[in-house]
């Protein structure tokens, strides 16, 4: 955080101040994580990494501080082998009646690679959690069926099948529907985050991975006008948070190890306009969902043995 001499503040109204040192402390939390361009990799172990692409995301696309230690299982797990195959979780989708279509692709093809045409290029490292952050509901409240199937942006094949900015859309009812393979690069000219298309440009395509939650916004009454800095509180319902989970445990699966996760705006803070998504994101009750899901997939594995 910035040092001020005392005597600036002398002649600020309390609220003034109050308001000056939150902003200040926002923007102490607002730093890119570095990145190694030669590796194609954020530094640190990838715990580490983790930490820091996982700070809490505030309105206007700040970011919170860092987490001394991941939520338990994650702090764990990031960077290292599973503990479990391909056949458990396979075991998992059929009893549950779920698609390997709908949670990225078969579960035996390789993820996509970075840098574009390289074939010895490292194969995706991050997994990425956005939200689509619309509709715009403006001045007015969030409809009260948002987390029910009335609600129209809850059907994928009607709003989604066709946006292929993505790699997979999770709606509110804990539905997932892919629209480009986990093994494939985001077509042109999509890339997923600001920071890969102009920083990394083609060396990014592949190296993350795009998940997007549907999640509408609101405005803010202290913001500008149109202004979509709003979300509901939760974030996201515990069906589609269960479904993410289970999205990584797909990707990581098809990779050998656990990806590093990573939110949007932590990815792109620093560049204008970025984005600031996912808004009211529960990182501990992710967690939580992803450990009872490591749980009974074992447990489906170990039946069929």
């Amino acid at each position: 955080m910035k040092r001020f001499r005392v005597t600036a503040f002398l002649n600020f109204p309390a609220c003034a101040l109050a308001t000056i040192l939150i902003s200040v402390s926002a923007g102490a939390q607002d730093v890119p994580c570095a990145f190694d361009d030669s590796a194609l990799s954020y530094k640190g172990t990838p715990q580490e990494q983790a930490r820091c692409l996982l700070r809490p995301v505030l309105i206007g696309g700040h970011l919170g501080a860092q987490p001394k230690r991941l939520p338990s299982p994650l702090e764990k797990l990031i960077g290292k082998p599973l503990s479990f195959d391909q056949a458990s979780l396979k075991c998992y989708l059929a009893g549950h009646n779920i698609s390997e279509t709908d949670i990225g692709g078969s579960l035996f093809d390789p993820l996509a690679r970075a840098n574009t045409l390289d074939p010895n290029a490292p194969f995706a490292r991050y997994f990425v959690i956005h939200d689509v952050s619309t509709p715009n509901y403006l001045d007015k409240p969030f409809p009260s069926d948002i987390n029910e199937a009335t609600w129209t942006l809850n059907d994928l094949n009607k709003r989604w099948v066709t946006r292929r900015v993505t790699h997979v859309y999770i709606n509110r009812l804990g539905e997932s529907m892919t629209a480009v393979d986990f093994q494939m690069q985001l077509p042109d000219p999509n890339h997923g985050t600001k920071f890969a298309r102009d920083h990394l440009r083609n060396k990014g395509k592949g190296l993350y991975l795009h998940v997007e939650l549907v999640q509408p916004r609101r405005s803010d009454p202290q913001g500008r006008a149109g202004n979509d800095a709003l979300a509901p509180v939760p974030g996201f319902t515990d069906a589609q948070l269960e479904r993410l989970a289970l999205c990584y445990i797909a990707a990581s699966v098809r990779r050998g190890a656990w990806l590093v996760p990573a939110f949007h705006a932590a990815i792109d803070v620093g560049i204008p306009d970025a984005h600031d998504d996912p808004q009211n994101f529960d990182l501990a009750r992710w967690a939580d969902h992803l450990g009872k899901l490591l749980e009974v997939i074992k447990e489906s594995g170990a039946k069929k043995k």
